[in-house]
C-alpha cells in the first residue's frame, strides 16, 4: 500500500511538473536557422519583437506566454523566436518588416514571406483570438490584401482593410488606401462624423497637405458633427511633429511666416498641447535664426520646462547635433540637461548618449 502511494505521489509531482512548466518553446537560433527550422517543419515562423525596455513585452513574457493554452497552441503551430530590435540583428529585421511599435509579433512562411502580424500585449484568451484572426484565411489581413489586389473596391472592404493597417501599425499603408477612399468621394460624403477618423488621421492629413486643407476649410461643419475638442485635438496632433523638427533644429526654417502661421493657429483654436507647441516655436526661431550659443542657452532655459515624455523624444532627434556643435563648456552643461532628462523619464532614455559621456 505504501508502494502504491509512493507511485501515485511520484505521479503526482510529475504531472504538476509538466503543467507548470508548459510555456512556449522559443529557439536559441539566428534569424535564418529559426527560418529554416519553420521549413522544414512546413510550420510558420512566430517572431516575438520586443526591447529590454517594453514594459507590456515583459508582461507578455511573463503571463502570456508561460499561459498552458498560449504555450500548447504555439509549440504545437510555429516555430518561435524572440529577437531584441535594439541588439544584433534585431534592427534589421525591424526595417525588413516595418515594426514600428513593441511588442510586435511576426508571422512568417519558411520562404520569409511576412502572413500576418499582431501589436500589443492583451490577456492570454485575447491574445489568442487575435492570433487566430490574424491567421485565419477568411478574416486575415494576408487575405484582404489579395482582395484589394485582384481590384475590390467596396466602401465597406476599404474601410475594413484601412482598419486592419491601423491595427498593426502599418500607418503608411492606410494612409494610402485612406487617400484613394476619400478621393473617390463627394464633398458630402467626406464630410461626416464615420469619415472623420479617416480624414483625420496624420498619414492623410498632416500639416499643409491637401487634406488639411479641406479639414481647415470645413472646420465650422466638422465641429458640429465630432465636436471642439476633437478638432482642438486633432490640430495639436498634427502642429507637434512639424513644429519639432525645427525645435531639435533637424530642419531649418527660411523665414519667420512659418512661425507667424502657425502662432494664428494656435490663437484661433487653442489646440491640445497649446503650452508644448509654444516651446516648440521658441526653440524653433531660436535654431533657425540666432547662433548655436543663443540656440543653447533657449534650450536650457526651455528643456526643463517641457512635459516629460517630449524629454526622451527631444534627446533622441536633437543629441548628436547638440553635442557635436557644444565646446567643453557647453558639454559639461549638456551632461547636467541629460542627467535631468533621465531622472525624469529614465526608462526611455537610451544607453545610446549615455555613452558619450562614459555614464
Amino acid at each position: 500500500m505504501s508502494r502504491l502511494l509512493y507511485v501515485i505521489c511520484l505521479l503526482c509531482i510529475l504531472t504538476n511538473a509538466k503543467a507548470q512548466d508548459r510555456e512556449i518553446k522559443f529557439e536559441n537560433s539566428s534569424f535564418q536557422e529559426a527560418l529554416n527550422k519553420a521549413k522544414e517543419a512546413d510550420k510558420l515562423l512566430f517572431v516575438d519583437c520586443y526591447t529590454s525596455w517594453c514594459g507590456p513585452c515583459k508582461m507578455l513574457a511573463r503571463d502570456v506566454f508561460t499561459n498552458n493554452e498560449v504555450a500548447d497552441y504555439f509549440n504545437e503551430h510555429f516555430v518561435s523566436l524572440k529577437i531584441d530590435c535594439e541588439k544584433g540583428e534585431g534592427p534589421k529585421i525591424r526595417e525588413k518588416f516595418g515594426v514600428v511599435s513593441y511588442p510586435t509579433m511576426l508571422f512568417l512562411k519558411g520562404n520569409g514571406k511576412l502572413v500576418a502580424k499582431v501589436t500589443g500585449a492583451s490577456k492570454p484568451s485575447t491574445f489568442l483570438k487575435k492570433v487566430k484572426e490574424a491567421l485565419n484565411p477568411k478574416t486575415s489581413l494576408f487575405a484582404k490584401e489579395q482582395r484589394y489586389q485582384a481590384g475590390e473596391r467596396d466602401e465597406a472592404f476599404l474601410i475594413d482593410l484601412i482598419n486592419s493597417y491601423m491595427d498593426i501599425r502599418e500607418f503608411p499603408k492606410a494612409g494610402k488606401i485612406s487617400k484613394e477612399l476619400l478621393t473617390s468621394m463627394n464633398e458630402n460624403k467626406l464630410i461626416t462624423k464615420e469619415m472623420w477618423p479617416i480624414i483625420s488621421f496624420y498619414y492623410v492629413s498632416p500639416y499643409g497637405s491637401e487634406w488639411w486643407n479641406f479639414i481647415l476649410q470645413h472646420a465650422d461643419e466638422y465641429e458640429k458633427l465630432v465636436g471642439k475638442d476633437a478638432i482642438s485635438r486633432m490640430i495639436g496632433e498634427r502642429l507637434h511633429p512639424y513644429l519639432f523638427r525645427y525645435a531639435v533644429a533637424s530642419e531649418k526654417a527660411e523665414n519667420k511666416q512659418i512661425f507667424n502661421e502657425v502662432k494664428k493657429l494656435i490663437t484661433e483654436y487653442q489646440p491640445s498641447q497649446q503650452k508644448t507647441l509654444e516651446q516648440f516655436i521658441e526653440l524653433g526661431e531660436s535654431a533657425s535664426f540666432d547662433s548655436f550659443n543663443h540656440y543653447f542657452k533657449t534650450i536650457q532655459k526651455v528643456l526643463p520646462e517641457l512635459d516629460m515624455a517630449e524629454h526622451y523624444r527631444f534627446w533622441a532627434n536633437a543629441f548628436q547635433y547638440l553635442y557635436d556643435n557644444s565646446n567643453n563648456r557647453q558639454k559639461k552643461e549638456l551632461l547636467t540637461l541629460l542627467k535631468d532628462s533621465q531622472a525624469k523619464s529614465n526608462d526611455y532614455m537610451k544607453q545610446l548618449y549615455i555613452d558619450k559621456f562614459n555614464l
